[in-house]
């Protein structure tokens, strides 16, 4: 019996000791992104110390409705965010302006710009197709096709070359040809030289509506209308209203209609995944909702500027808006050699719109 107890007694110290030495299972990993993880209660948010000045530069000037939208928005940014993302905005081509503006978001410095798109088609040539000529003739037919997987696609491949964009919807009319002559049809502008902007796009078609381009900032174009170096320029009611009063300069307007003026806002992308998720949200609705206000406000006060420009002594006349678009279809070539876009890209966009203006009257 004493030999049983003591058998007995060796076995349960034999099962007890390979017990103790079975491992607990591994805790499961966690499947959530680091940048999701919220803090436990009682620990800091690490946003709370981040900080971020970003210098926001364009050409406008205060009488511009895009200077006034990039005031609003810079403020916005500041104040929601509590300073943890100050922007401090330059206007009036203070600051690198047009193509320096992408160049600045491309090399990564803390940049925001607001430009014409295809001065991103030297990264991705798509850019300038979905601002073709003739394309629009209203905004909401241009927000449909920005609101598109289309220009989603664009925008990631747009992230790829370092550019982050913010926002589409900052736009200002539509861009028609502003003289002393009487233009009806693009032979009515052959001879003529009239002022471009720096986007090779706008120069181009410009060129196609008949007219000389000369390529110069808005400024000089003031002095070199009085000097009779060129005859006027293209560009939105908002333009013609605007600094420099150079409706005392040019009198007669064609409704042409040839462009969509507009603007895209942009950042460095690098810079903009550094942001913390939460002031990424708060810069994404404000940059929407001051394009949107820009939108509006400018449509709403187009109204009061003809008025003045029409006590002025300005005069709008119909065009042959036939003969114009069948002017500017080598635009579209021009875009598929110089860009590298495509025609296929120019077909998706146009039934966009034609399907914009199917569901909608």
């Amino acid at each position: 019996m004493k030999k049983f107890l003591a058998l007995l007694l060796a076995l349960t110290m034999v099962f007890a000791l390979c017990a103790c030495g079975e491992k607990a299972p591994a805790p499961a990993e966690s499947t959530a992104p680091a940048g999701d993880a919220q803090p436990a209660e009682g620990e800091a948010d690490p946003a709370d110390d981040f900080y971020l000045d970003i210098k926001f530069s364009n050409v406008f000037n205060p009488k511009e409705w895009n200077y006034k939208a990039s005031e609003k928005l810079a403020e916005m940014i500041t104040e929601q965010t509590d300073g943890h993302i100050t922007v401090t905005y330059y206007g009036t081509n203070e600051l690198d302006c047009y193509a320096d503006s992408v160049t600045q978001a491309v090399n990564g410095a803390n940049w925001m710009g607001l430009e014409e798109p295809s001065l991103f088609a030297d990264y991705v040539g798509d850019a300038a197709m979905v601002i073709a000529p003739m394309l629009y003739s209203s905004n909401e037919e241009y927000n449909y096709v920005m609101d598109s997987d289309f220009v989603a696609d664009l925008k990631d491949r747009l992230a790829e070359q370092n550019i982050h964009i913010l926002d589409t919807h900052y736009s200002f009319g539509f861009r028609s040809v502003c003289t002393n002559l009487d233009v009806y049809t693009p032979e009515d502008l052959k001879g003529h030289q009239l002022r471009a902007t720096s986007s090779a796009l706008f120069a181009k078609t410009l060129e196609c509506l008949g007219a000389t381009p000369v390529v110069m900032g808005f400024t000089d174009c003031l002095a070199a209308i009085q000097q009779g170096v060129v005859e006027g320029f293209e560009g939105s009611t908002s333009t013609l209203a605007g600094a420099g009063e150079p409706y005392e300069l040019v009198k007669k307007v064609a409704l042409t209609n040839h462009l969509i003026a507009t603007r895209w806002l942009f950042m460095p992308e690098d810079v903009w995944q550094t942001i913390p998720e939460k002031y990424q949200k708060i810069i994404e609705d404000c940059a929407y909702e001051c394009g949107m206000w820009e939108q509006t406000s400018c449509q709403e006060d187009e109204a009061v500027q003809i008025e003045m420009l029409k006590e002025n002594g300005v005069t709008w006349n119909e065009v042959d808006l036939d003969a114009f678009s069948k002017a500017c279809e080598p635009v579209i070539d021009w875009i598929v050699e110089e860009y590298g876009s495509s025609y296929e890209a120019y077909d998706q966009i146009k039934a966009l719109v034609a399907e914009y203006r199917a569901n909608n009257g």
